[in-house]
């Protein structure tokens, strides 16, 4: 008797990648669900206390003082003598600017106040930021 023999070419052998998908998915999955989020690095400040009666907008300038008493505008360091001529150059670029002072609750007041004074002198309306 003759056997005949199959020939295996190499043409014919296909996986199914079906399985390999399905794992690569599930892996995708479990890494976006336990990936951790960064905090985007800024100023921490520690606000004082207070119930505001009245809901603002989101103001135009940010400005914050930390416990240092280092004062940042929107994100940037600004050294003390400069703070005015950046709330001016702002001012220029957006009339109806706002601004909130967020001050540290152990940030030295006269800088605060000193920064809220500049606003005035600036012709912005500005708010002092507290926690509720």
């Amino acid at each position: 008797m003759a056997r005949r023999r199959s020939e295996n070419n190499a043409e014919d052998v296909e996986m199914d990648m079906t399985p390999m998908l399905d794992v690569v998915f599930i892996l995708l999955i479990f890494f976006i669900v336990t990936a951790v989020f960064v905090k985007e690095p800024g100023v921490d400040v520690t606000k004082p206390f207070w119930a505001p009666d009245l809901v603002t907008s989101k103001p135009s300038i940010m400005v914050g003082v930390s416990d240092e008493s280092v004062v940042w505008i929107n994100k940037n360091p600004v050294p003390m003598s400069g703070v005015k001529a950046e709330l001016a150059k702002m001012k220029a670029e957006n009339p109806k600017a706002e601004g909130v002072i967020r001050g540290d609750k152990k940030a030295d007041i006269g800088v605060v106040l000193d920064i809220q004074d500049m606003f005035t002198e600036v012709g912005i309306s500005v708010e002092i930021s507290v926690e509720n």
